[in-house]
């Protein structure tokens, strides 16, 4: 005989709806996002270029209807930043700015962090390199400077900012490879001692980014000679590229210094989609142009399948040009 328990009876509905209270709740959060603030992680140090650009969007992007709220997480080259966005839950709230730098960590095969672990969602800045040396070099284009690297086998050195493996020792490497010359690298902890160095005679020539060195190619004290890109940099116009000269310095692909916006893999497409229009608007918007425009740096916005077919491209240039440094080393 089959025994009926009314009380559990009645009081299955009630029981039911309250186990569907949490998702209807997570279903109209998911509705309302954003419904709080968002964490960006900056994965540098505070006062750095990553942390200045972050700082710079939040009043911008509070009128887009994102409140953020900026986070330094520094370490092993932006590694311990990014591996808590990869590990975060993936509603949207937490986000992290990725760049070049953990692009060929990544392509190197030295962290456990892979490009699948993330959404990339939007480019918020771009920063060019240029070949520069002292005005008082006797280099006055690119032609030239290239000519004396062959001339002197391996005795020119070229200082920049970063140690091996970083995108502006790889340009080096591609530079050096497409003069068919020999040269020194001298790696610096920032463009300020590079330049000290260059202007100083201490090394023949310097990559740096337009941001560290407009004011010295200003007051003529640096002579830049060509620049690492497919365009022209609109604040120095004069400055031709590498291509323009024959110097085919990106024979495997894009390497590019640049810094997107990234979450964790797997966010609803409607949170995607409304961070990525809020944050394109942002970098597109007249005031984040001129901030860019003032320090040297290009802001285009890019996202969906551009911005993940460029990131595809700009790994496997740099896991191309680190495949030749390392063959190198091992001859």
């Amino acid at each position: 005989m089959i025994t009926i328990n009314r009380r559990a009876l009645l009081a299955a509905p009630a029981i039911l709806a309250a186990d569907s209270l949490p998702a209807a709740r997570r279903a109209a959060a998911q509705g309302a996002f954003p419904n709080r603030d968002i964490i960006l992680v900056v994965p540098w140090a505070p006062g750095g270029g990553t942390d200045i650009l972050a700082r710079q969007m939040q009043p911008l992007l509070a009128k887009e209807g994102l409140r953020t709220v900026v986070e330094n997480a520094a370490g092993g080259s932006s590694v311990v930043g990014m591996q808590r966005v990869a590990n975060a839950r993936p509603d949207g709230y937490t986000l992290g700015l990725g760049s070049s730098s953990l692009l060929a960590l990544m392509a190197e095969g030295t962290i456990a962090l892979r490009n699948q672990q993330f959404d990339n969602l939007v480019r918020v800045a771009e920063d060019p390199f240029m070949l520069l040396v002292s005005a008082k070099s006797p280099w006055q284009d690119i032609g030239s400077y290239v000519a004396a690297m062959r001339e002197k086998s391996g005795a020119m050195s070229l200082g920049a900012s970063g140690t091996q493996g970083t995108v502006p020792h790889l340009l080096s490497v591609s530079m050096a490879k497409a003069a068919g010359a020999e040269y020194v690298y001298v790696g610096y902890p920032g463009g300020s001692a590079a330049i000290t160095d260059v202007l100083g005679g201490h090394v023949d020539s310097i990559i740096l980014k337009p941001n560290e060195t407009l004011p010295q190619i200003r007051d003529g004290a640096l002579r830049p000679l060509a620049a690492f890109t497919t365009h022209r940099i609109a604040q120095l116009p004069e400055v031709p590229t590498f291509a323009e000269r024959g110097v085919n310095v990106f024979p495997h692909g894009p390497l590019v210094q640049m810094t997107y916006l990234a979450g964790p893999a797997g966010l609803p497409t409607p949170v995607r989609e409304k961070i990525s229009t809020a944050f394109g608007a942002v970098v597109r918007s007249s005031e984040f142009q001129r901030f860019a425009d003032e320090n040297g740096f290009l802001a285009d916005g890019l996202s969906g399948p551009s911005l993940t077919g460029l990131i595809d491209q700009v790994q496997a240039a740099i896991k191309a040009v680190g495949g030749q440094l390392g063959a190198a080393r091992a001859g």
